[in-house]
């Protein structure tokens, strides 16, 4: 056996030689074909060839089934051959290597989520979470986890050693792929693919956080009752049980790619068997800006439903997305200036496209970059915090949150300002509404803002006032103008408690914010 084993060992190395790094049933094909032996005569020949130091492996870290990759003496296994075996042995690992590649080294801890398919927290199934499969690039030194200023956790190539320029990149693509979902949304609604009953999707101010549907995050989810998809008439499918599940995968700040496909495919599949009994009924809708006849071909081989942003916004919606992503890289979410004109561009050619009715949620997303200039004139060099979502677990455990437009830290005065933004189409007008209905005042002063003041107990401890202003283009019923009147203790010494389309542009007028003030006028208070 002594002669055999040093023959076997030869070729081992032989093997190692020409391929630098082998998994484990590769080796033990190789061995069994060349030398015909069994499996586990030859899965013993390794062990031994392992133990003897002439080769090396990742022990502990496995990859599927126990499996090791294999080396020679004093080789560093790479992200290359890591992803090679992966592609056949552990799909979601390759998935997560192939699209942080694509991201030049950088990948949130959300999309890594997806394209694995993975739980937000351990299951009693077998699925890997994604800090376990992250745990082996960071193991075998090939990535490393860090934190961006808003708390998102990412995972970067260990090549790279600065990461918070890259990180605040994918942070705004982030963003930018949430941007155009309540539109899309309102238009799937419109097109009576889903209906109104529960609509969860991920919100810009908080990106990182999908609509979490049986565990598995999602860009957005929804139901449908439309008749052809469900054996139930959509007048008599009035519960969720008798709908189907609509859910939604968005890429818009790159190419959507196979391994996008196979993580959604792999959510998909894991719904559709997470129930005993019965079936589950799923509708799963891509959405993508641009991608591939090979990736296309396949949603329609699977029976996805798919859609370009062109078929719903129009031919220049290409432009469109382009000039979104530089105003937002150059905005105040980023700490620069605004570049006022890059904005009256967009919103131009947004009208010119006859897509304002389509991209309205866009409109009022641009109506806070307008706002931006004005706050800044307005509180110098206060700290300004634009787009954030604020949550917290209540006493039975359920998770709140809140997102805000703008909450300003004012030393002079010494005040924390909140404001609320609304950017509508002319002759609109914002309800009193109910505290538990969105988008009314009484949403504003009488849940979100009292629950963010908890958040700064801190400093109004420290001698700091609680302030808040409304601010929106559109206008107010005369109950409304009451209800805002009645709140006036929380106006701030720099700004009024509200303001409408009109005695806003007198605002920006004072403040010599011409560029702003006209594309309000333009685009806010005008009609076509």
């Amino acid at each position: 056996m002594g002669k055999d084993q040093e023959v076997y060992q030869r070729y081992i190395f032989g093997l190692l030689s020409k391929t630098s790094f082998l998994a484990g049933r590769e080796m033990v094909k190789a061995l069994t074909e060349r030398f015909s032996i069994s499996d586990e005569n030859a899965r013993k020949i390794i062990q031994r060839t392992a133990e003897s130091r002439m080769i090396e492996s990742t022990k502990p870290i496995t990859f599927g089934k126990g499996q090791f990759i294999y080396m020679l003496p004093g080789k560093v296994i790479d992200l290359a051959a890591v992803k090679r075996i992966c592609d056949r042995y552990r799909p979601p690992l390759y998935r997560i290597i192939d699209v942080l590649e694509q991201n030049d080294g950088v990948l949130s801890y959300y999309e890594a989520l997806k394209l694995s398919a993975s739980p937000e927290e351990k299951t009693s199934t077998k699925a890997n979470t994604v800090d376990e499969l992250v745990y082996i690039l960071v193991k075998l030194e090939l990535a490393y986890v860090d934190t961006d200023e808003n708390g998102i956790r990412y995972i970067i190539d260990k090549k790279i050693e600065d990461p918070q320029p890259e990180m605040a990149f994918q942070y705004s693509k982030m963003v930018q792929d949430c941007m155009f979902i309540p539109d899309i949304l309102r238009w799937l609604r419109k097109v009576n693919i889903i209906d109104n009953l529960k609509t969860v999707y991920r919100n810009k101010t908080n990106p990182s956080k999908g609509a979490v549907h049986n565990s598995l995050p999602w860009d957005a989810f929804a139901y449908t009752k439309t008749t052809g998809i469900n054996e139930v008439h959509g007048r008599e499918a009035k519960e969720v049980k008798n709908q189907t599940l609509v859910v939604l995968d968005i890429m818009i700040s790159r190419e959507y790619s196979q391994s996008d496909l196979d993580g959604f495919l792999g959510r998909v599949q894991v719904n559709l068997n997470a129930v005993k009994e019965g079936k589950r009924k799923i509708m799963p809708i891509v959405f993508y800006k641009t991608i591939s006849e090979r990736v296309q071909n396949t949603i329609a081989s699977l029976g996805f439903l798919s859609f370009q942003l062109g078929t719903i916004f129009g031919g220049r919606v290409n432009e469109l997305i382009e000039k979104v992503s530089l105003i937002q890289r150059s905005s105040g979410i980023q700490g620069d200036e605004l570049i006022p004109t890059e904005m009256e561009s967009l919103l131009s050619t947004i009208r010119e496209t006859g897509q304002e009715e389509n991209l309205s949620n866009l409109k009022g997303i641009l109506f806070e970059f307008l706002l931006y200039p004005l706050i800044r004139a307005v509180y110098g060099n206060a700290g300004i915090i634009h787009g954030r979502f604020f949550s917290r677990k209540n006493p039975d455990k359920s998770r709140e949150g809140y997102e805000y437009d703008f909450i300003i830290r004012s030393e002079t005065p010494k005040e924390i300002v909140v404001i609320e933004a609304k950017g509508y189409s002319p002759g609109n007008r914002i309800p009193v509404g109910r505290s538990d209905t969105n988008n009314t005042l009484s949403w504003f002063y009488g849940r979100t803002l009292p629950f963010l003041k908890t958040f700064y107990s801190r400093e109004i401890a420290e001698g700091y006032k609680f302030r808040a202003c409304y601010i929106t283009s559109a206008g107010f019923f005369e109950d409304g103008i009451e209800f805002l009147n009645a709140h006036k203790k929380l106006k701030s010494r720099l700004l009024a408690g509200y303001y409408d389309g009109v005695t806003l542009l007198q605002l920006l007028a004072e403040l010599d914010l011409s560029i702003s003030r006209d594309t309000l006028e333009r685009y806010y208070l005008t009609k076509k």
